[in-house]
């Protein structure tokens, strides 16, 4: 085996694995079925005392993204997906100033409505249909 033919050799098996670090993450997310639960799921349950008090929040997973529920200070209780509309961060409830907020990049949105208030994001959080019943909330998309 010559210098040239082994150099060739060790180049192409390089390349190879390279190829396989590359294709394997695109292969592995083709095959895990990302955003199937999301569309089979059509309704969830929270049971009632998940978020008893006003000016607290809960994040659950509706489907294979996560959605916040928020007992506002008045006791009103919304329901919203809780991803980032900017980059997909998972965003939060901030009871200190009735707002929903998002710690990447210092988005901000209206805590009943989903409105963007300030800071990159570009759209509203999308609300979710939020049904109370006495053995607990139901959420399901709008």
């Amino acid at each position: 085996m010559t210098r040239r033919h082994w150099l060739d050799w060790i180049l192409q098996g390089v390349t190879g694995l390279y190829a396989l670090v590359l294709a394997f993450p695109l292969l592995k997310f083709l095959q895990s079925g990302e955003g199937e639960a999301e569309e089979k799921v059509t309704q969830i349950k929270i049971e009632k005392n998940v978020i008893p008090d006003p000016g607290t929040s809960k994040i659950f997973k509706f489907g294979s993204k996560p959605g916040i529920i928020i007992r506002r200070p008045d006791g009103s209780v919304h329901a919203l997906s809780a991803t980032c509309m900017h980059l997909g961060c998972t965003v939060d409830y901030d009871k200190s100033e009735d707002k929903i907020t998002c710690a990447c990049h210092g988005g901000r949105y209206d805590a009943s409505t989903g409105a963007n208030i300030s800071g990159p994001p570009p759209a509203p959080l999308p609300l979710l249909k939020l049904e109370e019943k006495d053995d607990g909330f139901y959420i399901s998309k709008a």
